[in-house]
């Protein structure tokens, strides 16, 4: 007996019975419990149903509300219920996205709008991502426009309105110390797009705008560059640097090099002074920074440049041997410098050698004499105790 003709022989009996329950229960109680459990089916489904209806209703409620938002947060958050829910409320919430589509799309990009570009890039990436998922679970629907709308917008988010974003960032910046992180996070991006050249190349172009040799935020802007997230802007700054601090005729000004100075970078200082060719921006660096400063190997520096400029290289010599003519090792290490010799002449670097051998035998001689009081006190010492022995015997 099928399970319906089972249910309608149960409905007969109980009309028969005038649907008196304890007779019903008497003559057929499995009855009873049949009735109960499709009872419970019926409510069960009748649940799921009004469950689900609720649920479709809510979520075409959120698609038409989701424009209210005026967070992104807030509006992610609810885009990204959208799209998780999609798959699982049916047709009328994938209709109800297709129609506002557009507007959606047009609200979130507004609220963009106040962003920096290191936290637009992130926001992009994140809205791509829903995007593609939005079309992915919209495919069961058979909504060509719909999932051919979102295919594509997951893509153009990226390659054209992120890529205006960016563009319009780096248009006519001046790239100073505030840019460091903003130029990290583009370039860590664009390496992870197809051809990162596409971006690093107009940026690079536009930072080359400036001097490399005057501009001081420019160099402190290159110096913050972040090597492992820059990488080639990093590497085409820092080249270019480099190449003009080794060019002997580069220009560099003493703003950059005063700063290179305070940073440690004394060396490379150092040198690119030594080198240098050109007279007139070297006549430009002694007048602002020669003998300024108690650094002797920046002032040496000048001293063993051969290039011809007016100068007082000799008297600022003669001065620091005068001043510190006690400390022999400072006078040496002067006169042991590059061109020194030609710079002071050869009677006075020769007067200067034999104030040296003058001091380093009174240095001898002190230390010998140093030498023969120590042991003459050390005797005194020795003689004093063998006396005080010999009393005690």
């Amino acid at each position: 007996m099928s399970f319906l003709n089972r249910i309608s022989e149960f409905i007969s009996l109980c009309k028969e019975l005038s649907f008196d329950i304890v007779k019903i229960y008497e003559q057929d109680p499995d009855g009873i419990y049949v009735s109960i459990l499709v009872l419970l089916v019926l409510l069960l489904i009748i649940i799921f149903l009004i469950r689900r209806s609720f649920k479709i209703s809510s979520a075409v409620k959120l698609v038409s509300k989701i424009q209210d938002s005026k967070d992104f947060n807030d509006y992610d958050s609810k885009l990204t219920k959208l799209v998780t829910e999609l798959p699982k409320r049916g047709l009328k919430v994938a209709n109800s996205i297709n129609i506002q589509k557009d507007e959606i799309l047009k609200q979130e990009l507004l609220l963009l709008k106040d962003f920096d570009i290191k936290e637009k890039i992130s926001k992009y990436k994140q809205m791509s991502a829903q995007y593609s998922l939005m079309a992915q679970n919209s495919k069961k629907f058979k909504i060509e426009e719909l999932t051919s709308f979102y295919e594509e917008k997951s893509k153009t988010l990226l390659d054209k309105n992120l890529a205006d974003e960016i563009k319009e960032y780096y248009k006519d910046r001046n790239f100073n110390e505030n840019d460091v992180q903003f130029v990290n996070s583009i370039a860590k991006y664009a390496n992870t797009t197809s051809d990162p050249n596409d971006i690093i190349n107009p940026l690079q172009k536009e930072i080359d705008r400036f001097s490399y040799g005057y501009n001081l935020d420019l160099f402190k802007f290159i110096k913050g560059l972040d090597k492992q997230n820059s990488l080639q802007v990093f590497e085409n700054c820092t080249a270019k640097m480099n190449d003009l601090l080794s060019d002997e005729e580069g220009k560099i000004s003493e703003k950059i090099l005063n700063y290179m100075l305070e940073k440690d970078e004394n060396e490379k200082v150092y040198k690119y002074i030594s080198n240098l060719k050109s007279s007139e921006h070297l006549k430009a660096l002694y007048n602002n920074m020669f003998s300024k400063t108690e650094d002797i190997n920046l002032d040496l520096a000048f001293v063993s440049n051969e290039t011809e400029i007016c100068n007082e290289y000799k008297k600022h010599i003669d001065n620091k041997i005068t001043e510190n003519w006690k400390d022999l090792g400072y006078i040496k290490y002067i006169i042991q410098a590059p061109r020194v010799l030609e710079t002071i002449g050869h009677i006075d670097y020769r007067n200067v050698l034999e104030r040296i051998e003058k001091l380093e035998t009174e240095e001898e001689n002190n230390k010998a004499i140093a030498e023969a009081l120590r042991i003459a006190r050390r005797a005194e010492e020795i003689a004093n105790e063998a006396k005080a022995l010999a009393r005690q015997k």
